[in-house]
């Protein structure tokens, strides 16, 4: 079973990881682009058990971009509007990519685990804009238990047809949202109405934090990365 490439950074302590993160990267970018940050946590004493492990994305023509070729978790045919025109194939195939990732650390086949297996509520998917839509698309469907996903500047995707896609286990989800107020692609208003659809219509209600970065752009930031960290330490401590 061909699986997408990855970079893995971790655990820094040189132990075996009991915990995983993955991390995926915007439109446009490759894992390389998110790999300080990867490194920045692992650095961290109480996450220096944790495994980060960074997909690429498939190399595919995008819409928005006047049909050129780039790395993509799906199309975009427009950012007017997140709930119109959306590339259900590709969601969907991205997301199914993704749980095949997230497989091989629960049975330790994932790349460089060598038959040591991660406990599915250990696991965290996470991402950054497109990235952040299929980590939400994931964790919110997956047929197993996983601790949380962590969305940064992006939406929810398929919100007229999540609860006919929704995992049985979605319930025990807990999720960290950060955006940025001034970001002008994926819009501060599609961010907080999606954790809004996700707090209300889903029913996580107090399982979902969501931080505001005042002034923030497209992008992330010191004090978004120290709460990323705060989250990870709560859903995925160390263990005893």
């Amino acid at each position: 079973m061909s699986m997408l490439k990855t970079l893995v950074v971790g655990p820094s302590s040189g132990a075996k990881p009991t915990a995983t993160l993955f991390l995926l990267h915007g439109l446009g970018d490759t894992s390389a682009g998110w790999s300080d940050v990867a490194m920045m946590l692992s650095k961290r004493p109480s996450l220096r058990h944790v495994r980060f492990v960074l997909p690429n994305s498939p190399i595919q023509p995008v819409t928005l971009n006047m049909g050129m070729s780039m790395p993509s978790w799906f199309d975009i045919r427009s950012l007017d509007d997140i709930s119109g025109g959306e590339d259900e194939a590709g969601l969907l195939k991205s997301r199914d990519e993704i749980i095949k990732l997230v497989k091989a650390e629960v049975d330790g086949s994932g790349k460089g685990l060598d038959g040591h297996k991660i406990a599915s509520e250990r696991v965290v998917v996470g991402g950054f804009s497109q990235g952040g839509a299929i980590s939400y698309l994931t964790g919110l469907t997956i047929p197993m238990q996983v601790g949380g996903v962590v969305a940064l500047s992006t939406w929810l995707p398929l919100r007229a047809k999540i609860n006919a896609l929704k995992s049985d286990h979605m319930n025990n989800l807990k999720v960290f949202h950060g955006h940025g107020n001034a970001d002008p692609v994926v819009r501060y208003e599609y961010g907080s109405r999606t954790v809004d659809f996700v707090k209300k219509e889903l029913g996580l209600g107090d399982k979902v934090t969501f931080k505001t970065y005042d002034g923030m752009p497209h992008s992330a930031c010191a004090e978004e990365i120290e709460d990323i960290a705060k989250f990870l330490e709560q859903v995925i401590p160390a263990s005893e």
